[in-house]
């Protein structure tokens, strides 16, 4: 038997875990900052589910890369390749809600692609997700999440934004009819990994007339050129009113060669990367058509009762851990803040141990009755910052010997004295 990992799935080492909990920990608070609240779903849906035309698209890469499997009822099921689709497939099912619904979900996905650099095929994403709400300000705050997220994570960033409407706007001045609108943008969302030549060829392939070159050109035009080139346009007017609220703000670019790869957006579109390591980091938009897709009703009442605009945002966290890794150079390796050595006292010494984890303090014991020496190399190669030593004498004077492992420094404290210099170090 080989001690093997499935492929591009991996272990997370202890430091890289005490990193990802951090991360979720800020994620967590700044989602609840925001009025969003957690949900969690299964990672196992229904492949008709993960399938539906309205869902990720049968030309989306999510789906000839989705994980497939059966259970014992022969019934056929997928691993969930993102955490939007669960999200409208529960929404669809627990429609009785009150809007707007603003949930968060941090989980695993799948998707059985290529593996190289910040790509996995087991990842965590980390989702933020407003429901009933058409108006624009839910975009905008979705933008303002990301933004306050990664400065707090101290990464830089840029986001770039577009529209879907403006999107399909472009394609179809080109010449490309309603029926293939769809597919020439999944093929042109491959510009930022195939080369013009290529994405020709693909488009030419799919019997799509369309001139890459002069797609590109059109891109590059700014808001007050496109004005002109299409009129009223709702997707531009869309894309305006974003950028009225960020005045100022150069993270944030307009690029109207964005795309992403999921057939259900339908508005904003999102794509987040680290300015310095050139890393996508997340992503997002609007889908306003996503949830009612999988509602069922005939009468014209029930359907308006059951249209579900919906945006949100993505982010990556496998991704974000890969660029805090370069970008730091120490690493956590443990949560301990205080490392206990019994010298023939481990009783007396178990009990202060439980003293300074009343007080809040993360207390670790030697369990392995080492030495002293070995026991100050093993709090030393962990980087915990005190090491408090417990012989006899101490158990008789009432005075701990706390050293600080930083400063490099020994004091003679009460066990209260050394609660205070231990939290003040902490804060």
């Amino acid at each position: 038997m080989l001690l093997e990992n499935a492929k591009g799935t991996r272990d997370i080492s202890p430091e890289d875990q005490i990193l990802r909990q951090e991360i979720i920990t800020l994620l967590q608070q700044t989602y609840e900052k925001y009025g969003f609240i957690p949900i969690d779903t299964p990672i196992i849906e229904r492949y008709d589910v993960l399938s539906a035309k309205f869902a990720a698209g049968e030309e989306s890469d999510a789906m000839s890369e989705t994980y497939k499997l059966k259970d014992n009822g022969n019934r056929e099921l997928g691993l969930r390749f993102d955490l939007t689709v669960p999200l409208a497939r529960y929404v669809g099912s627990n429609h009785v809600m009150k809007m707007p619904f603003k949930r968060y979900q941090i989980g695993k996905v799948y998707r059985d692609a290529p593996i190289k650099f910040g790509r996995y095929r087991e990842f965590t994403q980390c989702d933020a997700d407003i429901i009933g709400s058409n108006d624009m300000l839910s975009d905008v705050t979705c933008i303002q999440l990301a933004l306050e997220i990664f400065e707090k994570l101290g990464i830089d960033i840029e986001i770039k934004i577009n529209n879907r409407k403006l999107f399909k706007s472009i394609i179809e001045y080109l010449g490309v009819k309603e029926g293939k609108v769809e597919s020439a943008m999944m093929t042109l969302d491959k510009l930022d990994k195939l080369s013009i030549k290529d994405v020709q060829k693909e488009l030419e392939s799919k019997k799509i007339k369309l001139d890459v070159d002069k797609f590109l050109e059109l891109s590059s035009y700014d808001f007050s050129k496109l004005d002109k080139l299409f009129t009223n346009n709702e997707g531009l007017k869309e894309l305006k009113e974003i950028f009225s609220y960020f005045k100022g703000n150069k993270k944030l670019i307009f690029d109207a060669k964005l795309a992403r790869g999921f057939s259900y957006y339908t508005g904003s579109l999102f794509e987040i990367y680290s300015t310095k390591l050139d890393s996508a980091l997340g992503g997002g938009g609007r889908y306003d058509d996503l949830i009612s897709g999988y509602l069922s009703g005939n009468s014209k009442q029930n359907a308006e009762s059951r249209i579900f605009p919906a945006v949100g945002i993505s982010f990556g966290l496998d991704r974000i851990v890969d660029v805090i890794k370069q970008l730091r150079t120490i690493e956590t390796k443990t949560k301990v803040k205080l490392f206990v050595i019994p010298i023939g006292t481990k009783k007396e010494s178990f009990e202060i141990a439980n003293k300074f984890r009343e007080a809040g303090i993360n207390t670790d014991i030697d369990l392995m009755n080492r030495k002293l020496d070995k026991n100050m190399k093993y709090a030393q190669d962990l980087n915990i910052s005190f090491v408090v030593v417990i012989g006899e004498n101490e158990i008789k004077s009432g005075k701990l010997s706390l050293k600080d492992m930083d400063k490099r420094e020994t004091y003679k404290v009460t066990i209260k004295e050394a609660i205070k210099i231990i939290i003040k170090d902490i804060k």
